[in-house]
C-alpha cells in the first residue's frame, strides 16, 4: 500500500474528476478498508451539484464521493478491533469512489462469505434505508401487507426482499417498466403494479414504503388499511404531492419521512447494530452494471439516464478495472 491514491472527487457544479489524495490514517475507533467495489445511488448526483451535505461525512471523506463500498480492512486505529484485520466488510459511509476508505469501525457489517465484494457493494445502503423503513419506523407486524414503490432501484429491490424476510404476509412492488415483473416475483412480490390506477385494486395497505412520492404518494390513500403507516424515502417522481388529508385522517393513517442525510454516525452506528441483531441473510444483491474509477464521468452518466433495475458499481482498483 503506498502513500497516495485515486479518489473521485466532485466541483459542486455537477462534474467529478479523478485525483490523487494521500491514503487517509484511521482515527481511534476508525478501520482503513481497500476498496474493491463501491455502489452508486442516486444521491451521488445531488453530491456533485453541491446539494447533499451529510452530517456524518468526516474530514478524511470530505470531498470524496461515493456513500457504500465493500472491501477488505488493511489498518484498525488505536481503539479498534485488531480482530478485524484481513476481514471482508461493507458499509455505507462517504468517501467509497477511492481505492481506499477510512470509515468508523462501528458502521460496519461483516461481508457474508456466499457473496463477492462487488455484490456486497451493492447492499449497505439498501439494508440500512430499507431495515429503518420496515423495521424501526413502520413498525412492520407478522403477516402485514406491504407496498414498495420505486421498487426496481437498488434500493427498492432490497425493500421487497426484507419486507418478506421480516414477515410480511403480501407484498406489491411497483415499478412502471413490464420488463422487471419476472425479477421483483422472483424477488418475492405477490403483485407488481405498473401504474397508480391499478392501486385500487389491491387489498388494504399496512405499510407503505415510497421511493417515489408525486402522484404515487396522492394515489395511496384509498388503498391503505386502517392505521397504516407510509414512509417516505425517495421522490423519484417528485418532491410534492397534493394530499387528501381527510382521506389519511379517516385511515387513522401516519405519513412519516426519513433521510441519512441528517443523521450523525451514532445513529447510524445504531441501525447497523439492529440489522446484525436482527440476523437478516439471505438478501441478493442485483447488479446493472459497473464502471472502472477512472471512467467516472461516464458511471455518473449512466446514473443519470440508467433504468434498469439493480444496482450500478464503481471498481476502484486498477487490477479490477473494467
Amino acid at each position: 500500500m503506498g502513500k497516495t491514491m485515486r479518489a473521485a472527487v466532485p466541483d459542486g457544479n455537477g462534474s467529478v474528476g479523478i485525483v490523487t489524495v494521500p491514503v487517509p490514517e484511521p482515527g481511534a475507533d476508525e478501520v482503513l478498508v481497500r476498496v474493491e467495489a463501491a455502489g452508486m445511488n442516486r444521491a451521488d448526483l445531488l453530491h456533485a451539484n453541491g446539494k447533499y451535505a451529510q452530517a456524518m461525512r468526516g474530514a478524511s471523506a470530505a470531498d470524496t464521493a461515493g456513500m457504500e463500498f465493500a472491501g477488505t480492512v488493511v489498518a484498525v486505529g488505536r481503539d479498534a478491533d485488531p480482530g478485524l484485520l484481513g476481514t471482508g466488510v461493507m458499509a455505507m459511509f462517504p468517501g467509497a469512489y477511492a481505492e481506499y476508505a477510512a470509515v468508523p469501525a462501528a458502521l460496519l457489517l461483516p461481508a457474508p462469505c456466499s457473496l463477492s465484494p462487488r455484490e456486497c457493494a451493492a447492499l449497505p445502503m439498501g439494508l440500512l434505508t430499507e431495515f429503518d423503513a420496515l423495521r424501526s419506523l413502520a413498525r412492520l407486524g407478522e403477516g402485514e401487507r406491504v407496498l414498495v414503490t420505486g421498487a426496481a432501484s437498488g434500493v427498492g429491490l432490497i425493500g421487497v426482499q426484507l419486507a418478506k424476510l421480516l414477515g410480511a404476509g403480501f407484498v406489491a412492488a411497483a415499478t412502471r417498466d413490464p420488463r422487471n415483473d419476472a425479477l421483483l416475483t422472483e424477488l418475492g412480490a405477490d403483485v407488481v403494479p405498473h401504474d397508480v390506477a391499478e392501486l385500487p385494486g389491491l387489498p388494504g395497505i399496512d405499510v407503505v414504503i415510497d421511493h417515489v412520492g408525486g402522484a404515487w404518494c396522492e394515489a395511496l390513500a384509498p388503498v391503505l388499511a386502517d392505521s397504516a403507516r407510509v414512509v417516505s424515502v425517495g421522490r423519484l417522481g417528485g418532491r410534492r404531492a397534493m394530499l387528501d388529508l381527510t382521506a389519511f385522517s379517516a385511515k387513522r393513517a401516519t405519513l412519516m419521512g426519513t433521510t441519512w442525510k441528517t443523521r450523525g454516525v451514532a445513529e447510524v452506528a445504531a441501525c447497523v447494530r439492529a440489522v446484525r441483531a436482527a440476523g437478516v441473510t439471505g438478501v441478493r444483491a442485483v447488479i446493472a452494471g459497473s464502471h472502472a474509477l477512472s471512467d467516472i464521468t461516464t458511471a455518473y452518466r449512466t446514473l443519470a439516464s440508467e433504468r434498469a433495475a439493480g444496482k450500478l458499481l464503481i471498481i476502484p482498483q486498477r487490477t479490477e478495472e473494467v
